[in-house]
């Protein structure tokens, strides 16, 4: 689970399909590798100490780590620097514990957020790896 503070000046929630709606999907079947019981992705609104958030969940594990170029397609604001980003992440480390599943994406995720932030905040560009 993805927890992301709206309204932040420097800061975009990453989101699944449409920002601000609430989307349940589960994208196995042909497009993905998955096993019994499969991916199951939920992005919505929501409150959290009284503060606005986006969350963003996935429960399960991916059979194929290279298949998640799939679910990064239907992935906006991830602050990827290039289409096949967070994939590619994500492959470099397949050996970590997570990489497979939702702990992992959403690490990937916060390294880019950073990476984005950062960014900003010194004006300055950091090459993608």
């Amino acid at each position: 689970r993805l927890i992301q503070k709206e309204g932040k000046e420097l800061f975009n929630p990453a989101y699944l399909f449409d920002e601000g709606s609430t989307v349940s999907w589960v994208p196995c079947g042909r497009k993905l590798t998955c096993s019994f019981p499969g991916i199951k992705m939920y992005y919505g609104p929501d409150s959290y100490y009284g503060e606005d958030v986006s969350i963003l969940e996935m429960d399960g594990q991916f059979d194929k780590i290279e298949e998640l170029i799939y679910l990064e397609s239907h992935l906006s604001n991830t602050s990827s620097k290039f289409y096949g980003e967070l994939t590619s992440q994500m492959m470099k480390n397949t050996s970590f514990p997570g990489s497979n599943n939702g702990t992992g994406l959403f690490q990937t995720i916060v390294g880019l957020k950073v990476r984005e932030v950062y960014e900003k905040i010194t004006e300055s560009e950091v090459a993608a790896v």
